[in-house]
């Protein structure tokens, strides 16, 4: 499997219009706890895996699997809205 991207809509979340906004809100609050907060700190608060790690407590290995986990759930959730 090649590596996932980050899709727009997360990447440029703080930019997004409020209808946009609310789409991916609906999405994250689908998420594990622990997937929620680092979802935020990453594409809310823009800061990096180093960062969200010293803070959260996880090895920047595990936040990789958190991101990793996340995407293939967006990329599956985009895939089956109709």
């Amino acid at each position: 499997m090649s590596e996932l991207s980050e899709p727009i809509e997360l990447e440029f979340y703080p930019f997004l219009d409020e209808r946009c906004r609310a789409t991916v809100d609906q999405f994250l609050e689908k998420l594990d706890p622990r997937f929620r907060t680092f979802a935020f700190k990453r594409y809310g608060e823009g800061k990096t895996i180093q960062q969200i790690a010293e803070e959260m407590g996880y090895s920047e290995r595990n936040l990789f699997k958190f991101r990793k986990r996340i995407l293939l759930c967006w990329y599956f959730q985009s895939r089956n809205v109709s």
